[in-house]
């Protein structure tokens, strides 16, 4: 075999002497596979135990690995691995490689092509099918590319995001929680309780001077993380994410726009029109309105005319008096949120027009609870966006996988996917 062959294969150790025909065919477990052979040797002969360049030659034995495929073949390297005995302390040993690891049938460039597999939004069983090995041999590579990702207990950032997703049935209530650093947007650990206690409990594995440097919890209105503040981190301060402050204002009036449409007549024929064109066109209601056309007309099938943006929603606020109201009071909301202005918006979440109903008031009282963390949220330009991206990855692997059982092996892979395991280049 010469050099250009050698690289081609990834099988330039010197130590592997090939003979004249070192490529054979043969029949593997009812598929075509290539049989490269050669001989392995140990040149400097040096006993491991004493040290002692005193060794002999003690016959050879066969091993058989498995390597990348070369034009879809599966490809095996089949050795005469030779052994020696060492005349001074009557150690035995075996001449070794570089390209395979000690007791394992495959070689180490497969293993880099499994795992490079694995960082990608695919199943375990799918990535073992192309590969021609079995699903514990993919398990196993994940485990050894992901041996080191412990948690750094000796560091926490300044601003910590928190969150918490779908999990595997062996968490508590099916669900994990999260956190990350919103500077390096990388994750710091995924456990797999979310009660206070347990958090409490993990975060007091840090110490108190690492703990005091974190300033700001970046968090959705979820009341049970609030409670870190007083007993885990004292300086901190609540970040409400922007992204939840937005959706709750637009579920909320959502829901009012679906109350009051459904009580219109479906049986009465101009009821029926208004129900079917409030009911279509909802995305226009949630648009903040210093974003709507007023100069571009579209066709829009329900009116049986051209019409602006701006058009349409004059037409359907005249409808209903309730969705008007409601309508023009989140439209104040959004421009102080966008204008970044929080007394402004906690003044509105304070006032709510009488004319509104009870549960819809009682929605916007949640911002009255969580005041400092809103205005946090919209003086700092703090996010919990990545971490939320982050767990729209975690859902796609879990629904591609099917789901999994073992929480350890989900998180595994998790961080194996985020990058945060190895670099291979």
């Amino acid at each position: 075999m010469d050099n250009h062959t050698r690289k081609l294969l990834n099988l330039t150790d010197k130590s592997i002497i090939f003979e004249k025909d070192w490529l054979t065919e043969a029949t593997i477990r009812g598929r075509r596979s290539n049989i490269i052979r050669g001989r392995l040797t140990s040149p400097d002969r040096i006993c491991p135990s004493c040290h002692q360049n005193t060794c002999v030659k003690n016959g050879t034995y066969t091993t058989k690995t498995q390597l990348p495929e070369f034009n879809r073949v599966t490809t095996y390297l089949e050795l005469k691995r030779e052994r020696y005995l060492c005349k001074e302390c009557h150690t035995t040993f075996s001449a070794d490689t570089a390209l395979v690891d000690d007791y394992c049938h495959i070689s180490k460039t497969l293993k880099y092509q499994i795992a490079l597999d694995l960082k990608e939004d695919r199943s375990r069983k799918e990535i073992a099918r192309f590969h021609h090995v079995s699903d514990n041999t993919v398990q196993c590579v994940l485990y050894d590319f992901t041996n080191h990702c412990l948690t750094n207990f000796q560091h926490l950032p300044k601003v910590l995001c928190v969150d918490e997703f779908k999990s595997t049935k062996s968490c508590q209530s099916g669900m994990s929680f999260i956190c990350a650093d919103a500077e390096s947007k990388k994750i710091i650990d995924i456990l797999p309780d979310r009660r206070l206690f347990s958090l409490i409990k993990y975060f007091l594995k840090y110490s108190r001077k690492e703990r005091l440097k974190v300033k700001f919890l970046v968090m959705d209105m979820n009341a049970n993380y609030g409670g870190l503040l007083k007993t885990v981190f004292p300086h901190a301060e609540i970040v409400t994410d922007r992204f939840h402050i937005i959706q709750h204002i637009n579920r909320s009036f959502n829901q009012l726009r679906i109350k009051e449409m459904n009580q219109l007549k479906r049986y009465d024929n101009e009821e029926a029109k208004q129900y079917r064109r409030i009911k279509k066109y909802w995305k226009l209601f949630l648009k903040d309105s210093s974003q709507l056309s007023a100069t571009t007309y579209s066709n829009y099938p329900l009116f049986n005319k051209s019409m602006t943006q701006v058009g349409v929603i004059e037409e359907l606020l005249s409808y209903n008096s309730t969705i008007k109201i409601a309508y023009d009071y989140i439209q104040e909301l959004k421009y102080a949120y966008e204008t970044k202005d929080s007394d402004l918006f906690l003044e509105l979440t304070h006032s709510i027009p009488n004319e509104l109903p009870k549960e819809f008031k009682a929605k916007f009282k949640t911002f009255q609870t969580f005041r400092q963390g809103v205005t946090n949220a919209l003086n700092y330009s703090y996010s919990n966006g990545f971490l939320e991206g982050i767990n729209n990855r975690i859902k796609a692997i879990k629904r591609t996988a099917y789901g999994y059982r073992n929480f350890l092996t989900f998180k595994r892979r998790i961080f194996l996917i985020q990058g945060q395991s190895f670099q291979f280049n």
